[in-house]
């Protein structure tokens, strides 16, 4: 995550055609940014890279003949990270 963005969150809308590639581009629906306006930029671009990166995903023909119409939604968020004593 870049720096300066620590609680920033954005989300995505987008759906998968069979194949496992994106329908078009994703739809951001909400987004909270936090730092200064290069801080943010960097944010969101690296948000779009990391979502980009994972298409076209492989999925099964049976599963990929009934992605259709629903629609997958995606939150990233950049928080800081946790001692694994506040998992237990």
């Amino acid at each position: 995550m870049p720096a300066d963005t620590e609680g920033s969150q954005i989300a995505f809308r987008f759906g998968l055609n069979k194949t496992g590639g994106m329908r078009g581009p994703p739809l951001v629906t909400s987004r909270q940014l936090k730092g200064d306006q290069e801080a943010r930029k960097r944010f969101e671009d690296a948000a779009f890279e990391a979502l980009s990166r994972c298409f076209p995903m492989r999925i099964t023909p049976a599963f990929g003949a009934i992605l259709g119409e629903s629609p997958i939604r995606l939150r990233l968020v950049n928080t800081p990270p946790r001692a694994m004593q506040d998992f237990r």
